[in-house]
């Protein structure tokens, strides 16, 4: 009955509607966020610097925080859901409000502080929901092919929110602003990912699995050395990711020099040329693996940039654009199988369900490349004297090359070299990427 049950509900589409919700709201604070408060509202860089700073640190220690919680967390309704009906509320009205600061603030330390505040509420909301959404992969689809296809789907609907939370964003703007645009998608967002959520079943007897401690889940992580060079991978690949997405305005407006509303043209290039391509990744991981076929995708994504850098005009940016998106397709598809190949073989070598820890401390690293993001908007304003739309320098062409192409690249042949070192003993684990643990 409750193979039959979990069937009805955890239907694969279903499931990667959650998705699909936290990527459309997501994805406009994290690319539009600093260039909505520089641009629309003149906060300085500096100040948004220091702003990602404190709000790395928090966003670092509340993901391990949240994944231990969740794995030792035990009710009727399971494991996860308790916790995604909460925080999802939460991560939709801070994602309103952060693009809402109350012109009384002006543009000194009370929209800072503003900032900051609702940057941490986001993402604290964000944190809790994501661990727990991914947490619920391994459980619900211990089948390899219904894996594989939720997998698929979830991340092809990624690349769907974030056509609309990075390409839409500029066109609707134009025409609602920046505080309705939030609300609009914010409301849909937490509609889908409700829906998402109640179609959700877990297991029964993943609730009533022993509950890891803290210091043996702790001792597991720090002793895996294959979790450390996957967490590197990743952190040098988000911090990529956020400078990508952050700095598409600024090269559409001050290295083309084209209105802000072409940001859409450019971005859509790269996410709807990711859809198509993430179908032939996925092949591509069945015939060669998933470590040859993610070190593949990194590569191809550093290199696509270079081009980047000698662009003058839209049409030649978009195309370009393409390869970009063809290699972020690549990533995407490779980064959840790799993570599952982490998360399996801990369970089948000590024996305890810790999808969130393992998750969570994954995601802890990566999660640190805020730093990252912070030491470039510093170096950005050092090195070009960039402080805001109202004082961007003599150079903020070349400030905008640096941002979202040049740093990226250096982060990416990092990001690339780490995978190198990743070793699975067993086979079958590391040509799949996503063995599952038979019971």
């Amino acid at each position: 009955m409750e193979k039959t049950k979990a069937t009805v509900y955890n239907r694969p589409w279903r499931y990667a509607l959650t998705m699909f919700g936290l990527s459309i709201a997501g994805y406009m604070y994290t690319t539009y966020g600093t260039y909505f408060y520089t641009e629309q509202i003149g906060l300085t860089m500096s100040s948004i610097a220091l702003a990602n700073i404190i709000y790395a640190v928090w966003d670092a220690f509340n993901d391990p925080i949240a994944g231990y919680l969740s794995d030792r967390t035990r009710t009727r309704w399971g494991r996860r859901k308790p916790w995604l009906l909460v925080s999802v509320p939460v991560f939709v009205a801070a994602s309103i409000l952060f693009f809402s600061p109350p012109a009384a603030l002006g543009t000194g330390v009370g929209l800072a502080v503003y900032f900051t505040f609702f940057l941490m509420l986001t993402e604290t909301g964000n944190t809790i929901s994501t661990v727990n959404y991914h947490s619920l992969l391994p459980e619900l689809y211990r089948d390899e092919k219904q894996r594989n296809q939720a997998n698929s789907l979830r991340q092809a609907m990624q690349l769907v929110g974030m056509i609309i939370g990075v390409s839409l964003v500029p066109m609707i703007t134009s025409r609602m602003g920046y505080p309705n645009t939030a609300l609009l998608l914010g409301l849909l967002s937490g509609i889908l990912i409700i829906y998402s959520v109640l179609g959700c079943r877990e297991r029964s007897e993943f609730s009533h699995s022993q509950q890891p401690g803290l210091w043996a889940s702790l001792k597991a992580l720090a002793a895996n050395r294959n979790f450390w060079l996957v967490s590197v991978s990743h952190f040098f690949y988000q911090s990529t990711s956020g400078l990508l997405l952050a700095g598409i305005p600024f090269y559409i407006k001050y290295t083309l020099q084209l209105a802000d509303h072409n940001a859409t043209f450019l971005s859509a290039a790269v996410f709807v040329s990711a859809i198509p391509a993430m179908y032939l990744w996925y092949r591509l991981i069945n015939r060669i693996g998933t470590l040859k076929c993610w070190r593949i995708a990194l590569a191809w994504l550093a290199l696509s940039l270079v081009p980047m850098y000698f662009i003058h005009s839209l049409i030649p940016a978009c195309l370009c654009g393409v390869l970009v998106g063809i290699g972020v397709a690549g990533v995407t598809a490779n980064l959840d199988m790799v993570n599952s190949t982490l998360i399996e073989d801990d369970a089948r070598r000590n024996g305890v369900r810790r999808e969130a820890t393992f998750f969570a401390g994954i995601s802890f690293i990566s999660r640190l490349s805020s730093l990252v993001r912070s030491g470039v908007y510093m170096l950005v304003f050092v090195l070009f004297g960039f402080e805001s739309g109202e004082n961007p320098g003599t150079m903020p062409g070349t400030a905008a090359r640096y941002m979202m192409i040049v740093f990226p690249i250096a982060l990416m042949m990092f990001s690339f070299l780490s995978s190198v070192f990743v070793r699975f003993k067993n086979a079958d684990t590391a040509r799949n990427g996503e063995q599952t643990a038979r019971k």
